[in-house]
């Protein structure tokens, strides 16, 4: 898990476990290390928060000495240097608030938020070394040191947590997925950890005995407990960053400082089994902040940050529209002008600022940048271009500059603001996008695209990888509703608390037909439900709404409007809609067939509480195979992650008809952790060189259930040491419910995409693990999920499982072991994988008992012999445990601990009544970290 969780230690005390909150994807930092200095660090604080200059305050203390440690720990390579704090909206304006520049509060790298939840985490979905998201915090945990000293020293929480963040590196102590024992040498039980030599005792956490062995390996409840101050071991802050010894990562036998810093890369731990067992400092010198020896060591530095306040400003969007002479073809601009309307009329939000530019081979300003109100929105709605303006090449750089200088009018500081650009043809006129990409990065501005149509520039997704923007893909399609829902992504982005989108389609209804349709109001939401419909033809469409409760809504409603200019219709619900099924009810009374779109859209049902939401992203903007493109997608309620749903992604493909993605979140594949409410997919069924965008689909199963112990984009929140202490560790079904969302769009480049040639090998499995040992029989089974033909797409055509009890010639080189045939299988079939996603068993019978340990790992082969990486290695223990209850660690007998505890008590109890005999007054005993010390 990429959160810092209580792994507090006692035999005889209360334990306090601190639930956490989310937010939700990739990373969209800017931050940069430099002469061994981080730059552009935004640290944003919700709007949640309420004004509190002593926030500030500690934030600046405590990332001050966050910096001094991090110099420490990196061996005196990195340090913060600039730090932006960007406070909300809502606060009060103050003379030392500047202007934000680049720093926005959904793209800052630290958020800080609200609630009792305080545990700090990181949200990570992206593979090993790759940056994370954000980290969170609370403003509680940032102001309470008792609060925050469950946690350890806030520079040591502060500088594990920028490990996940910056990194990309995973946790490496147990719980979760992560076995708390494993198979050392010579069949040994050995304690999950790094570095090994971190001392401790084990016994049953529920009866305090010795752990029994059950099928040899250690019985569920059996536990690790570190010592605290007994050890001169000082790694790594990724295991357990609280104890008082630990102050710097691990590293491998040739680069270590200390014996006591030797990683242990036997150790079954998530950042083991997805950083292909190397060491935490390891992956960082694989990153750009200290690959090829950049950033060397500084040995003297002033590690003290640059803080700079700036407050939140109003969105800033200017929509840069494409009139040149192909967008009269295929009622191109019709479409486009019912899009806009729909965004300026029921997208937009009251508050936000919206200007407006058109362009072909020159552009024009038709709004500078207004205030959204209902008075704002008419005007805009005038100035939509017609037909009549269409005309002429297409400069696409013209239009850009147009805009910046909107976001410049009256000497405005454009920085932050945003450009949505429409274009439907290459750029054929200067300026170029080339000739303006330069100033759009020195102004600090994003720009979003939605492309038109096959011809739209080929270059259009430039500018938005550039600045962090979006990238949509309008096909023209029938059946595709892909330009509305690209506005209403963009204009969502960053918000949770937007409305939500339940339904989107397009269809040809033919004269005199009637479709019908059903939608879910869910329980989460019901507030603002907007029903939307355009249609292109001579004759407006009818439509009749029915409620859950047999009610209907018509044309002959107050809440039916009805636009001939834009060929529209509107039904706004008044109050909160009804929980159920909705039926919409579609009739063409036109004798010619009819384009139709549908959307659906709503708020949370209660204010101040979140809906079931989605958020959507792709790895890439461009992919040339064969590079691997991920697609994820987090489903979440607020702070909390919607597991076990049904999520479909359909993917539109330039030479053929869509393909779907069943998405998963299992912890294989592309997916990094289990039930954490991101579904993650590969996909790699190119079939031409041009883009290709995503439309995705959630519903319910039969178990679907919004978890209260798990994080969106973290997972699971519970620390099994502590279960029988959580109050709330359940779920709340969700019932049935509906969300669509546009994914944005990519463009595949280069001769591979054609598809024909078979690039890519079956994914690596991530999560193989031992089910069982039976001594008896000499059978060890493993378990893993089934990668696919492509990467997890398909199916594989074979597996070769590999043996040894030599673990370091296993990592070195694992096909130096003895590679398992058929005959050496009691379960499983080598020839013969499941589908990608299914469980795959295999029982090993294996030549010898006694004081041995087996090593395993597992390779996917695909018809075309690409072979995947080798799968993460797992051991299991041959030993003799009938007679004897190993002790590999220290381990103490029931009796031992409980005389301990007695004469602790005691002498606790005279020295307390001494005192209170002496000084007649009560002592305040207060809770402090729970360790063995």
């Amino acid at each position: 898990m990429a959160y810092t969780g209580i792994h507090a230690t006692c035999l005889c005390c209360s334990f306090l476990l601190a639930l956490f909150a989310i937010a939700g994807g990739i990373s969209h930092t800017k931050v940069y290390l430099s002469n061994n200095e981080y730059h552009n660090i935004v640290i944003g604080i919700d709007e949640s928060v309420l004004e509190d200059s002593e926030l500030l305050d500690r934030i600046k203390d405590v990332f001050t000495d966050a910096s001094a440690f991090l110099y420490e720990a990196t061996r005196k390579r990195a340090f913060f240097k600039n730090i932006s704090i960007l406070v909300p909206k809502s606060w009060k304006n103050h003379p030392q608030y500047a202007v934000p520049e680049f720093q926005s509060f959904y793209k800052s790298d630290i958020r800080i938020g609200t609630g009792n939840a305080h545990g700090p985490y990181v949200y990570k979905t992206t593979p090993c070394g790759e940056t994370s998201d954000y980290m969170h915090l609370t403003a509680g945990y940032m102001k309470n040191d008792s609060i925050a000293r469950a946690y350890g020293p806030y520079e040591k929480t502060i500088v594990h947590e920028w490990a996940h963040l910056r990194w990309g590196v995973y946790d490496e102590y147990p719980g979760g997925d992560t076995p708390y024992f494993y198979a050392g040498l010579n069949g040994e039980i050995e304690a999950t950890r790094c570095s090994a030599q971190i001392t401790g005792i084990t016994f049953n956490k529920a009866t305090l005995n010795d752990c029994a062995i059950l099928h040899n390996l250690p019985e569920p409840d059996c536990r690790f407990y570190d010592f605290k101050n007994t050890s001169e071991t000082t790694a790594s802050l990724m295991y357990r960053q609280y104890l008082p010894q630990l102050a710097h990562f691990c590293d491998n036998d040739a680069m270590a400082s200390t014996p006591g810093s030797v990683h242990n890369y036997q150790s079954p731990s998530k950042h083991n089994r997805l950083c292909n067992e190397k060491s935490v400092w390891e992956v960082m010198r694989e990153h750009v902040d200290f690959a090829g020896g950049v950033n060397p060591t500084r040995e003297k530095a002033y590690t003290v940050p640059d803080f700079h306040v700036v407050k939140q400003r109003n969105k800033r969007t200017v929509l840069v529209l494409d009139i040149s002479d192909s967008m009269n073809e295929f009622l191109r601009l019709d479409k486009l002008r019912q899009a806009v309307s729909n965004y300026i009329l029921n997208i937009i939000d009251d508050g936000e600022e919206l200007g407006l530019v058109v362009f072909n081979f020159m552009a024009t300003i038709k709004s500078q940048l207004v205030v959204i109100s209902d008075t704002t929105r008419e005007e805009l709605l005038l100035l939509i271009p017609t037909s009549d303006d269409t005309d002429g090449a297409t400069s696409i750089g013209g239009g850009i500059s147009k805009a910046i200088e909107v976001l410049e009018e009256n000497g405005s500081d454009p920085s932050g603001g945003c450009i949505l650009l429409v274009s439907d043809g290459e750029e054929n006129t200067n300026p170029f996008i080339s000739d303006v990409k330069p100033t759009v990065l020195q102004k600090h501005v994003t720009v979003d695209t939605i492309a038109f149509g096959a011809d739209a520039s080929s270059i259009g997704e430039q500018l938005p990888a550039a600045t962090d923007g979006l990238t949509f893909y309008y096909s023209e399609r029938s059946d595709s509703n892909a330009l509305n829902e690209a506005f209403i992504a963009i204009a969502k982005r960053g918000d949770p608390d937007v409305s939500v989108l339940i339904h989107s389609n397009a269809m040809s209804l033919n004269g005199g037909e009637v479709s019908t349709i059903s939608i879910t109001i869910d329980s989460t939401i019901g507030r603002g439900t907007e029903f939307l419909f355009n249609y292109l033809g001579y004759q407006s469409i009818e439509v009749t709404l029915h409620a859950p409760n047999g009610s209907s809504v018509g044309e002959d409603s107050p809440f039916y409007y009805t636009d001939i200019t834009f060929q529209s219709i509107t039904i706004k619900l008044p109050g909160t809609a009804e929980i159920g099924v909705w039926t919409i009810s579609l009739y063409n009374p036109s004798v010619y067939s009819q384009s139709v779109t549908t959307i659906v859209q709503s708020r949370s049902r209660y204010p101040g509480q979140y809906p079931i939401s989605i958020k959507s992203e792709w790895s890439a903007l461009v992919v040339t195979p064969p590079e691997v493109l991920i697609l994820y997608v987090t489903i979440a309620k607020g702070t909390m992650a919607v597991l076990n749903a049904a999520v479909i992604a359909t993917i539109e493909r330039p030479n053929n008809d869509p393909i779907e993605l069943t998405m998963a979140d299992d912890g294989a594949g592309a997916d990094i952790t289990n039930d954490d409410g991101v579904y993650s997919s590969y996909f790699t069924a190119f079939n031409g060189d041009d883009r290709y965008s995503v439309k995705i689909r959630i519903a319910n199963t039969n178990n679907t259930m919004i978890s209260r112990s798990n994080l969106a984009g973290v997972g699971s929140l519970i620390d099994p040491d502590f279960e029988s202490y959580i109050t709330d560790t359940g779920g709340e079904e969700t019932g049935e419910f509906q969300r669509v969302s546009s994914g944005g769009s990519f463009r595949c480049q280069g001769s591979i995409c054609n598809g024909y040639s078979d690039v890519y090998a079956p994914c690596k499995v991530v999560d193989l693990e031992v089910k069982r040992i039976s001594f008896s029989n000499q059978q060890i089974t493993i378990q893993f999920t089934a990668p696919g033909d492509d990467l997890d797409f398909g199916n594989a055509t074979r597996y070769e499982i590999w043996m040894s009890t030599a673990f370091a010639l296993m990592y070195s080189d694992h096909e130096m072991t003895t590679n398992l045939t058929q005959h050496n299988l009691t379960d499983g079939t080598l020839h013969s994988p499941r589908p990608s996603g299914q469980k795959e068993h295999f029982t090993v019978r294996v030549p010898g008992r006694g004081d041995i340990t087996y090593v395993f790992c597992v390779v996917a082969v695909d018809a075309s012999n690409n072979r995947s990486p080798r799968s993460n290695i797992v051991s299991a223990s041959m030993k003799d445990f009938t007679s004897s209850t190993d002790d590999n660690e220290t381990s103490f007998p029931l009796a031992y601990i409980m005389v301990t505890i007695t004469i602790l008590l005691l002498l606790f109890v005279f020295i307390t009544t001494i005192l209170c005999m002496v000084k007649n007054t009560k002592n305040k005993v207060g809770n402090s970290h729970i360790n063995l010390i």
